[in-house]
């Protein structure tokens, strides 16, 4: 019952952020961020296989195999002076979206709308921390999500790793773990989702793993890239 009123109450948290739209041309000031490429013309294109069982509370249902192209488009987004960089993500199954990247004080967050909890924001690096290293951040642009409290325990699982996605070969990988978590009427706070990201350098995001309720939902991994 709680999950179904939470998936309800998520999607109208969107309500609550603020946005404006900022045009750019040249590639942001963040060569320090090389796990986090945000220059303007780059690509990246992800096969994305979502998977469904039919008691959730998601319209997904089997599996649905889809190609995301995300494109650094130009321009900037401000949420709440949190000065974001566009990405446009294209795909083959659904309209059209914008996600954005953020890098700052050696964190780097992407911030997303998701079919089951709306937008949300999650920190999936901090490229100086060693591997189990955990901190905590707040997973929407406010401290709440409809009046509930909502918490990320975010952990370096692995540094250092070599991964092949695509028959390619990434070094310097960095493994992340993201909890995401919500306190409903003060029961305390309790796991509703699970992210997996690795992050390669000089790339980005080569893959991401997302588990709602304890189940897999989502797999995206990088098909080919263009970093400019």
């Amino acid at each position: 019952m709680r999950k179904n009123l939470f998936v309800i109450l998520a999607l109208l948290a969107i309500g609550y952020f603020s946005c404006n739209k900022n045009p750019y041309k040249a590639a942001p000031p963040l060569t320090a961020y090389s796990y986090f490429p945000q220059i303007y013309g780059s690509t990246w294109r992800y096969r994305d296989s979502i998977f469904g069982e039919a008691t959730d509370p998601l319209s997904i249902y089997g599996i649905k195999n889809d190609t995301l192209t995300y494109t650094m488009n130009g321009a900037t987004t401000d949420f709440n002076s949190k000065i974001s960089y566009d990405a446009q993500v294209s795909s083959q199954l659904y309209p059209a979206h914008i996600a954005d990247f953020f890098a700052g004080n050696h964190i780097c967050d992407l911030i997303e709308p998701t079919q089951a909890f709306g937008l949300i924001d999650l920190q999936i690096l901090n490229d100086t921390a060693h591997a189990g290293y955990t901190w905590t951040s707040t997973p929407s642009l406010t401290t709440l999500l409809h009046g509930s409290p909502v918490r990320a325990i975010n952990t370096i699982v692995e540094t250092g790793m070599t991964m092949i996605e695509a028959g390619r070969i990434y070094t310097s990988v960095t493994h992340t773990a993201i909890n995401f978590q919500i306190n409903i009427n003060n029961q305390g706070f309790y796991n509703i989702a699970h992210f997996d990201f690795y992050l390669a350098g000089d790339v980005g995001i080569i893959e991401k793993d997302a588990y709602y309720y304890g189940y897999l939902n989502e797999t995206q991994t990088i098909v080919d890239f263009n970093i400019k």
